[in-house]
């Protein structure tokens, strides 16, 4: 058997900590705690969707090829009178969708399978007819090509690009198929069908192996039905958990995902099941449950778009799967003093924190400093008070607003810190506190805050404060991240009337405030960081209770990765979306220091 020497080419390597350079599955002897170490993997232990940037059509029965980063919608149908056969094409680049030239004949129901850039949609229901009409896309065209040898509607698809391709199933008129046809890049030829006819079915894979589940025929019956091809048969598999029709699917035979979805005349379906090459698991369902929708992309990274819920939507959500890195939170040095409603300047390795409250009722005047390891007490501040605050490092900050006490007025005074001294300058338009900014010493941008939930902003320009923008939701507890005062991300915080723990982001753009995708989870006393509005982390806060949960910003959507070891609200952070230090907060108050790294390795005790 081979020794850890003989694998890595070394001996274990004593460290009195952990060790800095460590890789994935690195060992190592904590000289100093006594114990074993090694590098450890996260990963997520089940997928999730979240919601990205909408289509720019709303439409059911929509046809689409690509995968999660590179996709096109194309046809469909929306049934507000009068009946509106598509004929549009949307190309999607991770982040948002863009209008591409047209399919020559509009129509709902058409299957389609390929990339991004060479794809072919097939069949469906123009409106006078169904059809057997196919088109091919070279990633700037449609161009019509030979028919398939039966016309229909809402078939199932599976393929490659414009040269191979599965079309299975469908309806013409009230006449259901078995029949399958394989494409060569020049004709449609028939070949061994299904075991089970039906319409409405979908399909994952290419033209020599694929997977068909789900779909109806009459009665109506909705199928559990899941077969797999092997480029010659169909053969039956395990069964859906749940019957249904007009699904979105994504993936290949031996790993797929099917979601959405009718499950009778009256109800869709938000549902999510996986397949693993042998049978189906439900997990975590869409946010918009719907019908008709389409889908791409992989059990890692799947796309849902289009379709249909109590009317037809646009809305697009992104699937990132189990076993995807999600990042990390370990447990770091504690602050010198515990406290709440603090405030942050800088990086996870040179951090500072200054004033909060450490009774849970007066404010404190005192900085720490944080290098990465240790929080060392510097000069305090010239006045005590819960504070916010922002700045570019440990040496550099600006502290405004606040409250000195539980009970006492809030405060409009701004300082500055050097790396030495605070420094009082120009105070701002706007008493508050428990409100968020963003920037640095000499751009900076504050937002929210009480009393009353605010919606004022005032940007800093590096010796006076101007009243800018109001925000679109006034609310105070909120987060925000940006390092200048022309580019932030305001995001959760409490609002009223009606009480409201918010979910709301909005991006700040120099001049005004535009409401984007929401968070996962709304909550009061929430941590952020992050350099722009296209990059932050969101992590802690009341929701209530407390929670650890963390979520990670694009630029379009939020997405749920590792929780916090400790729930915690009311704390602060500084750093990045991918490298963050959070300190402080509500419980006692708290003197936790923890940090966040968005790679896939933490560090883990070997038991």
């Amino acid at each position: 058997m081979a020794t850890y020497k003989d694998l890595v080419g070394t001996g274990v390597v004593n460290f009195a900590g952990n060790d800095p350079a460590a890789a994935k599955g690195q060992l190592w002897y904590n000289s100093s705690a006594y114990v074993w170490r090694y590098q450890f993997p996260n990963v997520t232990s089940a997928g999730s969707w979240s919601t990205g940037n909408s289509i720019n059509t709303p439409r059911q029965n929509v046809g689409g090829a690509g995968i999660y980063t590179a996709a096109i919608a194309f046809g469909g149908y929306r049934d507000v009178p009068p009946d509106t056969y598509y004929t549009n094409t949307e190309s999607y680049d991770g982040t948002s969708w863009t209008e591409v030239n047209d399919l020559g004949t509009g129509r709902t129901g058409i299957r389609g399978s390929g990339t991004s850039t060479s794809a072919i949609g097939s069949g469906g229901d123009s409106g006078p007819a169904q059809v057997a009409l196919s088109e091919s896309w070279n990633g700037t065209n449609w161009t019509e090509v030979n028919d398939l040898n039966q016309a229909r509607t809402a078939a199932g698809a599976a393929g490659a690009d414009n040269t191979s391709s599965l079309i299975f199933g469908g309806n013409l008129s009230s006449t259901l198929y078995d029949l399958t046809e394989t494409w060569n890049g020049s004709n449609w030829t028939e070949v061994n069908d299904l075991n089970t006819g039906r319409s409405n079915v979908v399909g994952t894979g290419t033209a020599t192996a694929a997977l068909a589940f789900g779909g109806l025929n009459p009665t109506p019956t909705y199928k559990t039905e899941t077969e797999s091809w092997n480029g010659t048969s169909w053969t039956e598999v395990s069964d859906l958990n749940t019957a249904r029709s007009r699904m979105g699917a994504a993936g290949t035979v031996p790993a797929a995902l099917g979601f959405g979805g009718q499950i009778s005349t009256a109800a869709v379906s938000a549902l999510t099941e996986l397949w693993n090459g042998s049978s189906w698991t439900e997990t975590s369902d869409l946010g918009t449950a719907r019908m008709e929708l389409g889908g791409r992309g992989t059990t890692s990274n799947a796309l849902a778009f289009a379709g249909k819920s109590t009317a037809t939507t646009a809305v697009t959500e992104a699937w990132v799967g189990a076993g995807a890195p999600v990042g990390a939170w370990s447990t770091g040095n504690a602050m010198n003093t515990g406290r709440r409603y603090l405030g942050r300047s800088g990086t996870q390795t040179s951090a500072l924190a200054f004033g909060g409250d450490a009774d849970g009722t007066n404010g404190v005047d005192d900085t720490e400093q944080y290098n990465g390891t240790n929080w060392t007490e510097v000069n305090d501040m010239n006045s005590a008070r819960r504070t916010m605050g922002c700045g570019a490092d440990n040496t550099s900050a600006l502290a405004f607003g606040g409250q000195p006490s539980d009970s006492g007025s809030v405060s409009n005074l701004t300082e500055s810190w050097n790396g030495t001294n605070w420094t009082a300058v120009n105070t701002m338009n706007n008493a508050r506190a428990t409100a968020a900014g963003s920037g640095i010493i000499t751009s900076a941008l504050i937002y929210g805050g009480t009393p009353t939930p605010r919606a004022h902003t005032e940007s800093w320009n590096g010796t006076n404060w101007t009243e800018v923008n109001d925000l679109n939701t006034g609310r105070y507890g909120n987060a925000g991240a940006g390092l200048t005062n022309t580019n932030a991300l305001c995001f959760g915080g409490f609002s009223t009337p009606p009480a409201t723990y918010e979910a709301k982001t909005e991006s700040w753009n120099g001049t005004n405030w535009t409401e984007v995708n929401d968070l996962n989870d709304g909550r009061y006393g929430i941590m952020g960081t992050g350099a722009s509005n296209t990059a932050a982390l969101a992590f802690g806060g009341e929701a209530p209770p407390n929670t650890g949960a963390t979520e990670d910003w694009n630029g379009v959507s939020w997405t749920e990765v590792a929780d916090m070891s400790v729930s915690q609200a009311d704390g602060n952070a500084a750093g990045t979306s991918s490298a963050a230090v959070a300190f402080g907060g509500a419980s006692s108050p708290s003197a936790m220091t923890e940090e966040w790294n968005s790679t896939s390795n933490t560090v883990k005790t070997l038991e």
